[in-house]
């Protein structure tokens, strides 16, 4: 079974897959496994050398691992159908949902995905980021994981200052009456 894809989705059905006696191949794009878990959830949420021990625990129950392989660029899908009998797609986590709101192509004004992978691959010791937080004033757009994720990561860049905007409305006051 070939599975395209090494982030949650990917490993998760990989590793069940070669568990119940599948012979299992995972295809990754990048130069290290483990897709969000590796590149888009910060070291201080996931510390990667819990990801590292999930892997080398696969690799001896016989899962094995091919990266910087991009399906459909590097190998076609025809050769990829024809070396296996069946394909697992878990592929797609990294790309953002842009969107063309006033300001967007302003400079400095950045993707989530783009700031977070850039500082995952720094921790991974890819050399410094392009992008940083360190010293600016950011401002983070949404206040869901992804942009928790920015808050924490900014701050620990050494941001200026932070504030995060998001168009939920504050939780209500909790009273001791």
């Amino acid at each position: 079974v070939a599975v395209v894809g090494s982030g949650p989705a990917g490993l998760a059905a990989a590793q069940q897959l070669t568990r119940v006696g599948h012979t299992v191949a995972v295809f990754e794009r990048d130069d290290r496994i483990g897709g969000l878990m590796r590149y888009g959830i910060p070291e201080y949420k996931l510390e990667k050398a819990t990801l590292n021990q999930r892997l080398t625990q696969m690799r001896a129950e016989g899962t094995r691992f091919v990266t910087d392989c991009e399906v459909g660029v590097d190998l076609s899908i025809e050769a990829l159908r024809a070396q296996h009998d069946a394909i697992v797609l878990a592929v797609g986590a990294l790309r953002a949902r842009d969107n063309t709101v006033a300001g967007r192509a302003l400079d400095g004004v950045h993707l989530a995905m783009e700031h977070l992978v850039a500082a995952n691959k720094e921790c991974e010791g890819d050399g410094a980021a392009e992008l940083t937080a360190a010293g600016k004033h950011v401002v983070i757009i949404g206040g869901g994981d992804t942009g928790a994720d920015c808050l924490g990561t900014a701050h620990r860049q050494g941001a200026v200052s932070v504030t995060q905007l998001d168009y939920n409305p504050e939780p209500p006051e909790v009273r001791d009456d």
